[in-house]
């Protein structure tokens, strides 16, 4: 039941997706993060217990895509929920926001929360916190907060 949902997901919001097929941890983006951010989520995922290569990355706004052509919140919702991840994480405040409307609930940026049972992060920008050893600092240091795989 549940791999069927996972691949209607995947076929449905196919234009939207990258990464892993297994939604473990599920990154969303207002558009398609750099190599440099997926390498930095990549590593903290696997540090943090949930394997190689575990995230699918949606993003809200593609490349090429027109305006019509962006999630809206219950689109968002069903995404996310069709992928059904341990943890959620907004690698940006556009994302965060979405987020929140998909959810109906306040995703607070730089902090910790819950989506629907899900821990979830969000930031301001994680691209931008690769900046400088002090700012990645900060951005592990929120990624911590999310539990180790297993903890809940």
């Amino acid at each position: 039941m549940y791999e069927a949902t996972l691949e209607e997901t995947r076929e449905l919001f196919a234009p939207y997706l990258e990464g892993a097929r297994s939604g473990t941890v599920c990154i969303v983006a207002m558009r398609a993060l750099g190599d440099e951010a997926r390498r930095a989520l990549e590593s903290s995922a696997s540090a943090l217990g949930y394997g190689h290569a575990c995230c699918t990355y949606a993003i809200l706004h593609p490349e090429g895509a027109d305006g019509d052509a962006a999630l809206d919140g219950q689109a968002l919702f069903l995404l996310v929920e069709g992928l059904d991840p341990l943890v959620v994480i907004a690698a940006d405040a556009v994302a965060s926001r979405a987020l929140g409307g998909a959810y109906r609930q306040d995703v607070p940026v730089d902090a910790p929360c819950r989506l629907f049972g899900r821990d979830a992060v969000a930031f301001a920008s994680f691209e931008s916190m690769l900046g400088d050893a002090q700012s990645k600092q900060a951005a592990w240091a929120l990624l911590k907060k999310l539990p180790r795989f297993g903890e809940r």
